[in-house]
């Protein structure tokens, strides 16, 4: 795993500045900290940081040339089948001067050009110059678990693993994207293909840009099967192929030159991957695990410890007691965007304490996505109470009052009431439309309103003939798993070097989970249905069944005791208020309802306070960042 940058001069072919194509990848040191490479050819750059994971020798030093020196790539990533590829690509005559996976995926290249991406298994960000045919290629992998960001605004095109370094060029344009802000508020996260600025893009899951002989085009190389699911199939059958699939996906995330450890949180997902993992792992696989101490409803670590001892893991547990006020600026750097994700809090203390031991582990992400884990999404909503409910709101909507329970009451009758895809993107979203309205000022809303249909919704109408699970798993994949749990996870563990690898978004087995009867995944109000049984005898039932968990913080109770102060100076502050991104009374509102009424909505606070961050490192100190003076 590493990070990657790159230049391309279309204006007269300038020359690439070698000093912009060092910041760019001094910046995202955190990413490689093992080494660095720079190639340049004329207006073309190409920058690498190292994290050194399969052949630490120098011969796997990046950015790397093919035999006869006219391709060159600069990958992040791990390519599972690598080694399946290397016997292939020896047998039939290729002599390899390393042994690392970046050397098979450029040998791909050479000889399949830019079908290496039907290939190669993994993920994966990277790109190759091809000098003989001019020809840049950037490409992404199928599910997005690598970020790939890039800047073109017809004289140049940048690109990066991080948003902060194309933001080491001085000269890039930084005007913020209200709609994708708008998008921001809605799902905490800005949906790809959008950033946070207006001209800069993130490459789409499953696709490539190719520039070639001065013009850019963008393909797709791989969707998620839109098939039927094949309906007849018993659940024993579908439950020995998710056996034999979950194994083949394990076992190639276990590939690696350094020891892989595992994030354990005793949920269904991390025991599973743990279970696995264990078996083939010659020497005791290490674990690690976070505990928030005196905070039962969100400690799992007892459950993380049962499994542990279950496999004879080496597992550490971290009590959680950060620093709070001092580390979210640190999170919100590494962060790139603005997200108001709580559970990244978690996630940085646990890679920060993992990396004490291992360069890389595996994690329960995807699971939830691929497998229909979040049962309050995906129960029936057209039942007779349900109706009635509905038509009683819609009535008297005025007579319910403000509360708390009452905004809840309407929020639920008018999920009822919508279409299946608003109402779907109703029930995910933090924001309705109405409640955005009231939060964004007039100029953001003026801004933002030309952005289309929300994200929810688009994906979710992308599968017409599909049915109602299939089609929000599809929105799911496509747009929180995407922006929200895979961009925490890369960004959080990247921030200390530490590489994260996902089983549960392998290829094959997310292919055959789309297959299977919708039933085999939620099944009469239990989400994860086929994981469940098919880890039965290998999990306990009080680590299968018990209610779902998630990867939650405690973090009402920290906006409202060790954050007060900070939140509250933070979102009154002129600085804040003169932005005029929201009406400072309906701020205002939300303080109250959280600090005064003792309401839950920290997630709402939270993603002010986050985004206010962001705009103090990002925007207020845009100029730092081109002299690489980062909180780091």
């Amino acid at each position: 795993m590493c990070g990657i940058a790159g230049v391309y001069n279309f204006r007269d072919r300038q020359p690439v500045d070698p000093i912009v194509l060092r910041r760019m990848t001094d910046i995202i040191e955190h990413r490689g900290p093992d080494d660095e490479g720079h190639f340049i050819d004329g207006h073309v750059g190409l920058g690498h940081r190292r994290l050194s994971i399969i052949d630490l020798s120098p011969s796997g030093r990046q950015p790397m040339a093919n035999a006869t020196g006219d391709a060159w790539i600069t990958y992040n990533g791990e390519c599972y089948n690598y080694r399946e590829l290397r016997a292939e690509l020896r047998a039939s005559g290729y002599e390899f001067r390393s042994e690392s996976d970046t050397e098979v995926v450029l040998a791909l290249y050479d000889r399949h050009g830019v079908d290496v991406l039907q290939r190669i298994e993994g993920m994966f960000a990277f790109a190759i110059w091809d000098a003989r045919r001019e020809r840049l290629l950037l490409a992404r992998d199928r599910i997005g678990i690598k970020p790939l960001f890039y800047y073109h605004d017809g004289s140049r095109l940048l690109f990066a693993s991080e948003l902060k370094a194309l933001l080491a060029d001085p000269s890039l344009r930084c005007d913020v994207d209200y709609g994708a802000l708008a998008a921001f508020f809605r799902l905490m996260s800005i949906p790809d293909p959008q950033s946070i600025f207006r001209d800069v893009k993130k490459l789409l899951p499953g696709h490539y840009l190719l520039l070639e002989r001065g013009r850019v085009s963008i393909h797709q190389y791989w969707d998620i099967p839109s098939v039927a699911p094949v309906n007849g199939v018993s659940v024993e059958d579908t439950v020995r192929a998710f056996r034999s699939e979950f194994a083949h996906a394990i076992k190639s995330h276990m590939v690696a030159d350094v020891p892989v450890g595992a994030f354990l949180s005793g949920g269904v997902d991390s025991s599973a991957v743990v279970a696995m993992a264990a078996r083939e792992n010659p020497a005791p696989l290490r674990t690690f695990a976070i505990s928030f101490g005196g905070l039962a409803a969100f400690d799992e670590a007892p459950f993380a410890a049962k499994v542990a001892a279950l496999y004879g893991t080496a597992h550490e547990q971290f009590e959680m007691t950060p620093d709070l006020v001092r580390a979210l600026p640190e999170i919100v750097w590494h962060g790139d965007e603005p997200s108001g994700i709580s559970s990244s809090l978690g996630v940085y203390f646990l890679a920060q304490a993992a990396r004490q031991h291992v360069k890389v582990v595996l994690t329960g992400d995807g699971g939830d996505e691929v497998f229909a884990g979040y049962p309050w999404r995906h129960r029936g909503r057209h039942g007779l109470f349900a109706r009635l409910l509905s038509n009683v709101v819609a009535m008297w909507p005025d007579r319910l009052g403000s509360g708390p329970r009452e905004r809840k009451l309407k929020k639920v009758a008018r999920t009822i009431a919508a279409p299946p895809a608003e109402a779907y993107a109703l029930h995910v979203n933090l924001y309705g439309p109405g409640e955005l309205a009231q939060l964004l000022t007039a100029d953001v809303r003026e801004a933002a309103r030309d952005t289309g249909l929300d994200p929810i919704e688009r994906h979710y109408n992308q599968l017409p003939t599909a049915g109602d699970l299939t089609r929000k798993l599809y929105a799911d994949m496509k747009t929180t798993l995407v922006s929200e749990m895979l961009t925490k996870v890369d960004r959080m563990t990247m921030a200390f070097g530490l590489e994260a690898r996902v089983p549960f978004l392998d290829r094959r087995l997310v292919e055959w989970a789309f297959r299977i009867p919708e039933s085999h995944k939620f099944n009469q109000g239990e989400g994860k249905f086929v994981v469940k049984r098919a880890m039965e005898g290998l999990l306990p039932p009080e680590i299968l069944y018990r209610s779902k968990h998630g990867f939650n913080v405690p973090l009402r109770q920290w906006m409202t005791n060790e954050l007060a102060h900070f939140t509250s100076d933070t979102l009154t502050s002129a600085r804040f208020r003169q932005r005029g991104l929201v009406v400072p009374r309906m701020v205002d509102t939300l303080l109250k309802r959280l600090f005064k009424n003792g309401e839950d909505c920290s997630n709402h606070v939270f993603e002010l306070v986050a985004l206010e961050l962001w705009f103090q490192r990002y925007v207020d100190h845009r100029q730092d960042l081109a002299s690489l003076a980062s909180v780091e």
